[in-house]
C-alpha cells in the first residue's frame, strides 16, 4: 500500500519543480530606441535622448529587481511545496503501515491450513466480483476501444532449496519484460514491476511441484497454499492491505520446479486458478515460452484458453502473441488492473 505513497509524493515533486519564475526575463531587452539621430547642434535632442537612456536604466534595474524577487519567491514556493510532499509522504507512509500491519495479520490467519485456505478462497472471489461490478462501466469502454490508461502491480517469489535459488534471474526476467511490454502496447497498462524477491520461507514440496487440476486447487487450502500465502505476506509487505481489499492487489509470479500434469508429449509450464488465488505459478528457463507469466496472469483476469496466435493458447506462443477487444477489455476490469 506504501506504493501510493512514493507515486503521490513523485507526482507533487514533479509539480514543485515546475514552479519557477516566468516574468521579467528580458530585462536587457530594454531599450532606448528614440531620439536617435540627433544632429550635433539639435541640443534638446541630446537632452531628450539622455533623459531616454537614463529612464531605460532606471526600468533596467526595476526589471532585475523584480526579477530577483520572483525566482526568490518562487524558490521558496518551491521549497515549501517539497517540504509539504515530504510531510504528506511520512504521514501516508504511516498510515499504510498501520494498515500493512492489519494485514499481515489477516494474512497470517488466511495462512492457517484448511480454515484459512477455505475463507481465503471465498474472500478472493467475492473482492474479484464486488470491484468487477463496480468497474462495469470501463468494461464496456474498453471493449468499445476507449481504454485510458490503467496500471497493474506484478511481482516474482523465487523459493531456494538448500540454499540455492531454483531459476535464475535472467531467465525470470525475460517473461518480466515480456509481460511488461506485452500488456502496455496490447491493453495501454503501465505494468509495474515491484522485484524479485528470493523467500527464506521454506517451501513444501507442494510449492514446488504445482498440479493444475482439482488437486491442485485443494492443495491450496493445506501447507502448499499455507507457503504461497505465508511468502506474499513476508515477501510483499507492503502489498498486503492492497490484497487484502482486493483493489489493485499485486499478481504475484511464483516460481516451482515443476507444474503437473505432463501428458503425452505436452509439458504444462505454469496455472492459475483465477481469483481464486492472488497468485499464478510458472516454471522458468530456456525451454519455458517468454510468455509464460503473461499467460498466466491472462487467465488471473479471467481468460480462459483460446487457440491460434492468441496469448492464450494452451500452448503458449513463443512470438507475437494477441488478444481480442474482448479479453482486453475483461483484462482491464480484472481487481489488479486499476487506475489508483
Amino acid at each position: 500500500m506504501g506504493r501510493v505513497c512514493k507515486e503521490a509524493e513523485d507526482a507533487a515533486v514533479a509539480a514543485c519543480n515546475g514552479i519557477a519564475c516566468n516574468e521579467f526575463t528580458n530585462c536587457n531587452g530594454i531599450q532606448c530606441n528614440s531620439f536617435t539621430g540627433c544632429s550635433w547642434w539639435n541640443v534638446p535632442c541630446h537632452v531628450a535622448r539622455a533623459a531616454c537612456v537614463a529612464a531605460m536604466a532606471i526600468a533596467r534595474a526595476a526589471c532585475w529587481v523584480a526579477r530577483g524577487v520572483c525566482v526568490l519567491a518562487a524558490e521558496a514556493v518551491k521549497a515549501a511545496c517539497m517540504i509539504a510532499a515530504a510531510v504528506a509522504r511520512a504521514a501516508c507512509e504511516l498510515v499504510n503501515f498501520v494498515l500493512d500491519i492489519v494485514a499481515f495479520v489477516v494474512e497470517l490467519i488466511l495462512s492457517i491450513p484448511i480454515l484459512g485456505g477455505i475463507i481465503r478462497t471465498i474472500w478472493n472471489w467475492v473482492t474479484e466480483i464486488a470491484w468487477r461490478a463496480f468497474g462495469l462501466v470501463d468494461f464496456f469502454l474498453s471493449w468499445a476501444g476507449i481504454r485510458f490508461r490503467k496500471k497493474m502491480y506484478f511481482g516474482v517469489i523465487v523459493p531456494s532449496v538448500d540454499g540455492v535459488v531454483i531459476a535464475s534471474d535472467a531467465d525470470i526476467m525475460n517473461q518480466v519484460n515480456a509481460a511488461s511490454t506485452f500488456y502496455d502496447t496490447t491493453c495501454n497498462i503501465n505494468m509495474i514491476f515491484s522485484g524479485i524477491c528470493h523467500t527464506g520461507v521454506p517451501p513444501p514440496e507442494g510449492g514446488l511441484t504445482v498440479s493444475c487440476d482439482a488437486t491442485g486447487f485443494f492443495n491450496d487450502w493445506w501447507l502448499p497454499g499455507s507457503y504461497f500465502e505465508f511468502a506474499s505476506a513476508t515477501c510483499k509487505f507492503t502489498d498486503g492491505f492492497r490484497r487484502v481489499i482486493g483493489y489493485g492487489a499485486e499478481i504475484i509470479i511464483f516460481i516451482v520446479r515443476n507444474v503437473t500434469p505432463d501428458t503425452g508429449g505436452s509439458n504444462t509450464r505454469g496455472c492459475s486458478f483465477s481469483s481464486t488465488h492472488n497468485y499464478v505459478v510458472v516454471e522458468a528457463g530456456p525451454a519455458v515460452s517468454n510468455f509464460m507469466a503473461s499467460h498466466e496472469m491472462g487467465h488471473a483476469c479471467w481468460l480462459p484458453h483460446d487457440s491460434g496466435t492468441n496469448l492464450m493458447n494452451g500452448t503458449v506462443p513463443f512470438t507475437n502473441p494477441t488478444l481480442s477487444a474482448l479479453q482486453i477489455a475483461t483484462i482491464r476490469w480484472s481487481k489488479h488492473c486499476v487506475y489508483i
